[in-house]
């Protein structure tokens, strides 16, 4: 997902697309928990009583996956262009990696698969240095923000 956002300078907010949001994950959760604790707790009345605890651990490992991919989705990365410099910040939970440049010598360069199915890879380059840009998008949307890049550049 492309955000864009133009005033004292350029900027382009790229995130991964998120099916569910961490309300919507939790009602999920709550909703799938409360059903297979009923079902457990129905077959333990029944004499079966060993599945309670499978059932726990199921719900335990479901909530770890939703939890391990929203932080995964809430990763981002914005790319910031003005007059004359163009920035590049990689937020990945904790940690924030940002890459500044001249804008004069900021260069982004699409570049193509070399095996056909997988997807472009869009970096920018300048002075030698170089940082991918757009991994978290598709790739019809990576070469849709190249394009939107490289209009801004020039």
């Amino acid at each position: 997902m492309i955000e864009y956002k133009e005033g004292e300078f350029k900027e382009f907010i790229i995130k991964p697309n998120s099916s569910l949001s961490w309300k919507g994950n939790k009602i999920f959760f709550f909703m799938l928990f409360f059903v297979s604790f009923v079902i457990a707790f129905s077959f333990a009345m029944a004499g079966m009583w060993l599945i309670v605890p499978f059932t726990g651990l199921e719900m335990i490992l479901l909530g770890s996956a939703l939890t391990y991919c929203y932080i995964k989705n809430s990763q981002c990365e914005i790319v910031k262009i003005d007059e004359n410099k163009v920035s590049v910040a990689l937020i990945r939970m904790r940690t924030k990696k940002v890459f500044d440049c001249n804008k004069y010598w900021a260069k982004f360069i699409l570049n193509k698969p070399k095996l056909s199915g997988y997807p472009h890879k869009l970096v920018l380059r300048s002075a030698g240095r170089e940082m991918e840009i757009g991994a978290l998008l598709t790739d019809e949307e990576r070469i849709k923000l190249a394009r939107m890049l490289k209009k801004n550049v020039e």
